[in-house]
């Protein structure tokens, strides 16, 4: 498979965990799997890049945030993703429309069977797990391929960040100005305040806020 959204990694692991809002630690099981399983993500082969989180990736660890916040259990996850796929007969589940539809109720059911015991908190209804998991979609936009094509950051609101291998080399930019967040984040690093750096990018001061309490943990 050629497309960059698959095969071209934009992010390293801690900047990917930073930009989603998912703990270090967490994103990082996620991408080289926990102590007895394989990885939940498409990761690029780590030997050949720096950055191993491509676009794909980034979409899925949106998708699985997704999922743990409406009570799924990541570290039993994978044989329920095994499961979609064999379903959905493909291997992208996580980013497919379908999940946050049939895609419940494949997960539903598993959870009640043998092999996927304690896969969803005893409190976790069906409806809370339908609803939490279609709000994170609806900040992916598809192609008519149905392969996520844009990102949006759902964390960063109210500034609209996203990410778009068409934009910017795939780095997550603000969408009005196109600017990239890790050039806001790197001048406010290097000392400039946050009304300079808005009024060089042409951002809201809000946004340049944003940014330097997502990327670098302070406030400006």
């Amino acid at each position: 498979m050629n497309d960059l959204r698959f095969t071209e990694g934009l992010l390293n692991l801690a900047q990917a965990g930073r930009y989603l809002r998912v703990p270090q630690q967490t994103f990082h099981n996620w991408a080289r799997g926990y102590r007895r399983g394989e990885p939940l993500l498409h990761v690029v082969d780590r030997e050949s890049t720096r950055l191993p989180v491509s676009f794909i990736a980034l979409a899925e660890g949106h998708v699985l945030e997704a999922l743990r916040d409406a009570g799924m259990r990541m570290q039993k996850i994978r044989p329920a993703l095994v499961r979609l796929q064999a379903e959905f007969g493909r291997e992208y589940v996580l980013t497919s429309r379908e999940l946050a539809t049939d895609g419940i109720d494949v997960l539903w059911d598993f959870a009640r069977s043998k092999e996927g015991e304690g896969l969803i908190a005893g409190d976790t209804g069906q409806h809370v797990l339908r609803d939490i998991v279609q709000d994170y979609m609806t900040y992916i936009s598809w192609d008519d391929n149905d392969i996520p094509r844009q990102l949006e950051l759902r964390h960063w609101l109210p500034s609209k960040v996203v990410v778009d291998v068409r934009r910017s080399f795939g780095q997550p930019i603000f969408a009005g100005s196109g600017t990239r967040v890790a050039d806001v984040a790197g001048m406010m690093k290097a000392g400039e305040d946050a009304g300079t750096v808005a009024e060089e990018f042409g951002l809201d001061i809000a946004d340049v806020r944003t940014a330097a309490r997502i990327l670098l943990g302070r406030a400006a």
